[in-house]
């Protein structure tokens, strides 16, 4: 893990450089490789003790910035913000790598023929401007959710891991999450 600190408007005495550094070698733990950089800015405005932490490992990068009017409760607290993020990714990777797994037992269904033509449909309103195939890997409601929310998405499509049916998740303009699940026939 390569370490930089940068002192902007502060001496950066030893005592400091020492706890910054105790801080971020605990992130170690988070990575397999040894290819990783971390960027410390610690600043001073007015009576504000500003701490910016920014990682990266790879293609993924994290961003931790707070303030306080100590400089050791701001390195706290952008370390344990930094660290949460941390813990999130490495939770998302392994329900990743349990998704990949479960794609693979069942990827042989995928060729659906299209319902509609793009000809035959004159309004613009319903006419498909794109069509979007993927895998419906099963999934518990609360992984689709927090997929669906990692994403961005507004609306998820997911095949639920409990009865092997689709169902789609949607946020309405209340921010709450609605679920519809098809009926039995």
């Amino acid at each position: 893990m390569q370490i930089n600190i940068t002192a902007r408007h502060l001496k950066l005495t030893d005592s400091i450089d020492s706890y910054v550094r105790k801080k971020i070698t605990k992130y170690e733990k988070f990575f397999n490789t040894t290819d990783v950089f971390v960027h410390i800015i610690l600043s001073v405005e007015k009576n504000r003790q500003i701490t910016e932490i920014i990682l990266h490992s790879g293609k993924i990068s994290f961003r931790s910035k707070e303030e306080s009017t100590n400089l050791y409760a701001s390195i706290d607290f952008a370390s344990d913000k930094l660290e949460k993020q941390l813990r999130k990714q490495k939770d998302i990777s392994k329900k990743v790598h349990r998704k990949d797994k479960l794609a693979i037992l069942k990827d042989k269904k995928r060729n659906i023929e299209e319902a509609f033509s793009y000809d035959t449909m004159e309004d613009s309103r319903t006419k498909i401007s794109e069509i979007k195939r993927f895998d419906l890997q099963p999934v518990t409601v609360e992984e689709a959710i927090n997929e669906m929310d990692n994403l961005g998405y507004k609306v998820y499509m997911f095949k639920d891991g409990l009865n092997d049916k689709v169902s789609v998740l949607y946020r309405n303009d209340s921010g709450s999450v609605i679920l519809l699940e098809p009926n039995e026939m």
